[in-house]
This record gives C-alpha cells, sequence and structure tokens, in this order.
C-alpha cells in the first residue's frame, strides 16, 4: 500500500491501530525496497532514485530502470 494511502487515514483517526499500522507497513516496505534501515533514510534514497528516473539518468539499454536493490 503506498504511503499516502496509509497517511490519508491518520489526520481523522491519528489513533486508530488500523490506520498506524498501514503507515508502519507503507514505512517498512520502503525500507527494504530501499534496501535502507530507517524510514528517513529511504525516503530520502527513494526521492534521490525518482529524481534520476525523471531526468532520465540511471536509464539502462532498453528503457529500463536501475533498482535501488543491491
Amino acid at each position: 500500500m503506498p504511503l499516502r494511502f496509509a497517511r490519508n487515514g491518520l489526520p481523522r483517526d491519528p489513533l486508530s491501530s488500523l490506520s498506524y499500522r498501514r503507515l508502519d507497513d507503507a514505512a517498512y516496505t520502503l525500507c527494504v525496497l530501499m534496501g535502507q534501515h530507517n524510514a528517513a533514510d529511504a525516503v530520502a534514497q527513494a526521492v534521490i532514485l525518482l529524481a534520476r528516473a525523471s531526468t532520465g539518468h540511471g536509464r539502462r539499454r532498453g528503457g529500463r530502470m536501475r533498482t535501488a536493490i543491491r
């Protein structure tokens, strides 16, 4: 589940265990995908990766993107 969907439920009911679990799951998934140990570093890594993708850097032959997983 994307982080923005998990975060959408927080303002309405910030103490909801379901909202917290969704946000926690999204943060964990981002950490795993980015190969980072905390959410702040994972977000920073994702921003860098998205910036490269939007400028065309980091592309391989065939137009495939590089993955962040090493």
